[in-house]
């Protein structure tokens, strides 16, 4: 887009954060108008025409959801988006069922899925909302909210989720909303997605049953988004980073999660599957304690093969590690039918969320770097040399960038 169609109006009380959306949005070619107010911005919507309001939610007088609220009361036809990093899953859940928001982006967000979002954004006749965004195929993903057709209801996190294509748009978004939170977390559910689909193959599982077990593999970590992200990142890394509260948190997501897909009654099995996936084959796993062949198959299935999808050695290491869990954490059985799967799976590429300084000649980056000021340092793709670590931890020295990177397994 060489230059913009419609205007964007950012709402944040937080100057930094203002300061450091203009930086990245100006060089795009996209037009913004930048305010650091509910008031200030319904003032704007007074004045000028937008086609994109893009609030943070917590800001003092009125939240970001009440403003956005006023605005699709008043300028019905304005693409609403939300860019926050404390938005309760509920809250979140809520507004995007109810239409008041089309896009949830968390903070902190990645540069490049910011842009594209606000460019195709624009680019789009705001009065259809349809609001695309491509996942590097030529297939569109619907986000959370849109009309999938003029005359239909939105899908993705619609109550009218009851046919196979319109769950598949959820469970698109839902991933992609677990991907910006925590780039492991997402990747791990495409992997896990695909492999459990060559399982269900391997042992002919009824097809209702394998969409389920699909639908599970992507979906189990959902509700990790309610969880504090710092949390998170310590758990991922080693669960003795984590206090005794944030543990306690953690190993309630599996229930929470089938928590949040009750809504959704063509969810039911893949919820049951998912209630149970932490559930370890000699008693000692959450949440029930439930032990052997109480645990559900299809939980049992899904164990092994998070357990494989997550982890970033080698898949013959992987598959020793995995190995050496049997009657521990693994059933013996589905332990060797997972162990089939793997071989006949093609995997989507293993990608970790890594600390600067881990580093390393040889990682290749599956995330672009940039500066502070949204100047591309360095782009995904790379294979790293000590030249080029250096030349990132020198730029670090001066201006500190985020400390955490994509790279692949």
């Amino acid at each position: 887009m060489d230059r913009p169609v419609g205007k964007i109006l950012v709402v944040d009380d937080d100057p930094m954060i203002l300061s450091v959306l203009k930086e990245q949005l100006q060089p795009e070619g996209l037009e913004a108008t930048f305010v650091d107010s509910a008031s200030k911005a319904l003032d704007a919507l007074k004045r000028e025409n937008f086609s994109i309001v893009v609030a943070d939610h917590e800001m003092p007088g009125m939240t970001g959801l009440e403003l956005l609220a006023k605005v699709k009361e008043t300028h019905p036809e304005l693409v609403r988006l939300m860019i926050s990093g404390k938005l309760a899953v509920k809250d979140l859940l809520d507004a995007v069922h109810s239409g008041l928001i089309h896009r949830y982006i968390t903070k902190p967000w990645l540069r490049e899925e910011l842009i594209v979002v606000l460019r195709n954004s624009v680019a789009r006749k705001v009065s259809e909302l349809d609001l695309t965004v491509t996942d590097g195929t030529t297939e569109p993903l619907q986000e959370a909210g849109e009309a999938p057709g003029a005359a239909e209801p939105a899908a993705g996190f619609s109550g009218a989720v009851g046919t196979p294509e319109q769950a598949k748009v959820a469970v698109e978004v839902f991933v992609k909303m677990l991907t910006a939170f925590h780039p492991n977390l997402g990747n791990t559910a495409l992997r896990t997605m695909a492999l459990c689909k060559t399982v269900a193959s391997v042992i002919d599982l009824p097809p209702d049953a394998a969409q389920s077990l699909i639908w599970a593999g992507g979906l189990h970590d959902i509700s990790m988004v309610g969880i504090e992200r710092a949390a998170v990142r310590r758990w991922l890394r080693s669960s003795e980073k984590c206090t005794e509260e944030e543990l306690s948190a953690i190993k309630k997501h599996p229930q929470k999660t089938e928590e949040m897909l009750q809504a959704y009654p063509i969810f039911q099995e893949a919820s049951e599957i998912i209630r149970s996936h932490h559930e370890n084959w000699d008693g000692t796993g959450y949440p029930d304690r439930l032990q052997g062949e109480t645990i559900p198959w299809l939980s049992r299935l899904l164990a092994v093969s998070i357990y494989f999808c997550s982890r970033h050695q080698a898949p013959a290491q992987v598959m020793n590690d995995a190995q050496s869990q049997v009657n521990k954490m693994f059933d013996p059985q589905a332990f060797e039918v997972v162990a089939k799967a793997v071989p006949a799976t093609e995997l989507p590429r293993g990608e970790r969320e890594i600390l600067l300084i881990e580093l390393q000649p040889g990682m290749v980056l599956a995330g672009d770097i940039y500066n502070t000021s949204g100047v591309l340092i360095i782009a995904k793709g790379k294979e790293l040399t000590t030249a080029w670590i250096n030349k990132i931890q020198n730029i670090n020295s001066a201006t500190p960038l985020n400390p955490h990177v994509l790279v692949y397994c």
